[in-house]
C-alpha cells in the first residue's frame, strides 16, 4: 500500500509540477503546497465544472475577463458566484459550495482559517490593486506644490496605510517611535512641502474624495470602481508580503486537475499579457513576483 501511495504521489507531482513551478515565491512556500499534496494523495474523479467565488470588483472582473475564458479553452465550464461578505466566501469554499475563490490577501485568509477552523490553501498570487495617489492637477510627484491639499481616508486602518504611502513617496516622514500600523496625522514628524490634509470617506468614489483637494490617496479598489486606471497614479503603495490577493482552494483538492489547470492559467504568458496590455484595467496593479521569475514582463 505504501508503494501504491508513493506512486500516486509521484504521478500527481509530475502532472502538477509544471504548473506549480511558477508558483514559488508567489504564495511564499511551494514546498508546503507539495507537502499538503502528499498528505492528500487520493485522486478523486476529475471535474469539468468550476465554481469560482468573488466579490463585486476588480477580481471578479479578472476572473470573467481573463481566467474564465482561459479555463473554457481547456474544456471547463465556469460559474462565477458573487458574494457580498468576505467570511461567507471562505465558508462557502470550505463547505463545497464553490471550488475556488479569488478576493482576499493571505493575511485575511490565514485569519479566517484560524477563526473558523477551515482547511483552505492559497495556490497563487494575482496582480493586486494597492493604495494610489491620484490627481487631476498634477502629473507627477515633483509637481505637487508647497501647501497642496491631499485627501486621505478617514478610517483608522486606511489612514495609517495612506500615511505610510506618503512616507514611501517621500512626501512626509513619520515619528520613528510610533506604531506604524496605527499612525495618525499626529505622528507626522516632518512635512517639508507643508501639505494640508482632508479626511474623507474612504469608501466614496474618486470624484467624491478629491472634490475639495488637489490630490487624493485612495483604495485601488475604489479607484477601479470609479473607472480610474491605476496606471495614472502619481504613486502606488508597495504592498508588503501577505497582502497580495490570492486564489484559494480546499486543501483536500490541491492534487485535483482543475487546481493545476487554474494555476497554469494564472502563471501563463497569456494571463500576463492580458494584465499588462495597453488599455487593460489591471495594468496598474502591483504584479506578483511570479511575473518576473523567468525574465517575464
Amino acid at each position: 500500500m505504501k508503494k501504491l501511495t508513493a506512486a500516486i504521489i509521484v504521478i500527481t507531482m509530475l502532472i502538477c509540477l509544471p504548473c506549480l513551478s511558477g508558483c514559488e515565491n508567489s504564495t511564499g512556500d511551494i514546498t508546503a503546497i507539495i507537502a499538503e499534496m502528499q498528505y492528500h494523495p487520493q485522486a478523486p474523479e476529475e471535474q469539468t465544472h468550476i465554481r469560482i467565488g468573488a466579490l463585486v470588483g476588480p477580481y471578479a472582473d479578472m476572473v470573467t475577463q481573463i481566467i474564465e475564458p482561459a479555463l473554457v479553452s481547456l474544456d471547463y465550464t465556469v460559474e462565477v458566484v458573487i458574494f457580498s461578505e468576505w467570511d461567507a466566501t471562505n465558508l462557502a469554499l470550505a463547505e463545497g459550495e464553490i471550488d475556488l475563490n479569488l478576493f482576499q490577501h493571505s493575511v485575511f485568509l490565514n485569519n479566517s482559517k484560524y477563526e473558523h477552523n477551515l482547511a483552505l490553501s492559497a495556490i497563487a498570487e494575482v496582480p493586486t490593486a494597492s493604495l494610489v495617489l491620484l490627481s487631476e492637477r498634477y502629473e507627477s510627484l515633483e509637481q505637487i506644490e508647497n501647501g497642496a491639499t491631499i485627501a486621505l481616508p478617514g478610517d483608522a486602518t486606511n489612514l495609517a496605510r495612506a500615511l505610510r504611502t506618503l512616507r514611501e513617496a517621500g512626501m512626509i516622514t513619520l515619528n520613528i517611535h510610533s506604531d506604524i500600523t496605527r499612525v495618525t496625522l499626529d505622528d507626522i514628524a516632518s512635512n517639508p512641502r507643508e501639505l494640508s490634509f482632508n479626511l474623507v470617506d474612504g469608501f466614496g468614489l474618486y470624484r467624491e474624495q478629491i472634490a475639495e483637494s488637489d490630490a487624493v490617496v485612495m483604495s485601488g479598489g475604489r479607484a477601479y470602481a470609479s473607472d480610474v486606471n491605476l496606471s495614472d497614479a502619481l504613486y502606488s503603495e508597495v504592498l508588503q508580503d501577505g497582502f497580495m490577493i490570492v486564489a484559494a482552494v480546499r486543501t483536500d483538492d490541491l492534487a485535483r486537475r482543475y487546481v493545476c489547470d487554474t494555476l497554469g492559467v494564472i502563471h501563463s504568458e497569456e494571463f500576463k499579457s492580458a494584465i499588462v496590455e495597453e488599455g487593460s484595467p489591471f495594468s496598474g496593479f502591483q504584479r506578483p513576483r511570479s511575473f518576473f521569475m523567468r525574465g517575464d514582463i
